[in-house]
């Protein structure tokens, strides 16, 4: 059913919904497991957060990034018990799964890529009280009409390509104003879609620099080794090469963008065969399904869930 290479991947911020994981924590004993451990490692509840929300903590930065790590890893493991890692030949994250991948790929045990997220939560969230921003989604506009509208939006302050997630979808990230123009230009422009995000603060852009500097700190600390599986890296989407640029690309991880469109490039001339997305939703899988032709894709509800109704 699932034909080699593959690929699993792990989705970022954004796919949190009250519910998310439960399932997985109901049929499967080594989901039960890793929630009890997140709980016990991260002093949070977790499985309350996930399961019942409400939305507006759940969402709550500090609280998001964990739980999805959490839900990721329950169905991380799920995969590996059901499936194993032998056709297994790349790993990749979107922003906040990069850091799952990292401990999936075998960089960095789960539970301190978990206490990471979870400090990555807390000074991003201080990051949105000394620096409001916000984030905007664009889709159905190409790359050179988003830098037109960058470019006009910044008479009403900073704003900078955040993603670059497919041909024409784009995330731009700035200043409140800015992004507001930017909304209203890409409308204006026949954009299929323009939102807002949920994000209250500018991620992945230069803006985010004091908060990227706090992270480097808590980096410096962390036991990190080559990954065993590749791992494409956010801003560049190629293969980790070696420790030096893996401790590179997190450095920067808070300030640079994510080329996804990249790592989809890489993931077609590996000639991956099946896209397994491991979290809550199919954005990933999705994205994949339209821009990688001939390659299945499959999320964790269709795999251990759904396959089993």
């Amino acid at each position: 059913m699932l034909a080699g290479p593959i690929a699993l991947l792990f989705p970022g911020q954004g796919v949190q919904r009250p519910g998310m994981g439960r399932e997985l924590y109901r049929r499967y004993p080594i989901a039960r497991t890793v929630f009890e451990r997140a709980e016990e490692v991260l002093g949070m509840p977790v499985r309350r957060l996930c399961f019942e929300g409400p939305a507006e903590e759940l969402n709550r930065t500090e609280n998001l990034q964990p739980c999805v790590m959490t839900v990721c890893w329950a169905a991380y493991e799920i995969w590996q018990e059901s499936y194993g890692m032998e056709q297994v030949t790349v790993m990749a994250g979107h922003s906040l799964g990069e850091f799952t991948a990292l401990a999936a790929a075998g960089a960095v045990s789960w539970e301190t890529a978990l206490l990471l997220v979870k400090e990555r939560g807390r000074i991003m969230a201080e990051a949105s009280r000394t620096q409001p921003g916000a984030m905007l989604a664009i889709v159905g506009l190409d790359e050179e009409r988003i830098e037109a509208i960058r470019r006009r939006a910044q008479t009403r302050g900073r704003l900078f390509l955040a993603n670059r997630n497919a041909e024409v979808q784009f995330v731009l990230s700035g200043e409140i104003p800015a992004v507001e123009e930017a909304q209203r230009l890409a409308l204006e422009a026949g954009a299929r879609r323009a939102l807002i995000l949920t994000v209250p603060l500018p991620a992945h852009s230069p803006l985010m620099e004091a908060a990227g500097s706090a992270f480097r700190a808590v980096l410096e600390r962390l036991p990190i080794e080559m990954p065993h599986v590749p791992v494409l890296a956010n801003a560049s989407g190629q293969t980790v090469a070696s420790l030096g640029d893996l401790k590179q690309e997190l450095a920067n991880h808070l300030q640079r963008p994510v080329d996804w469109a990249r790592t989809m490039v890489s993931l077609r001339a590996m000639r991956v065969r099946t896209v397994v997305e491991l979290g809550p939703g199919r954005v990933l899988a999705s994205l994949a399904a339209k821009y990688l032709p001939g390659v299945a894709t499959w999320n964790a509800d269709e795999l251990f869930v759904e396959s089993l109704s």
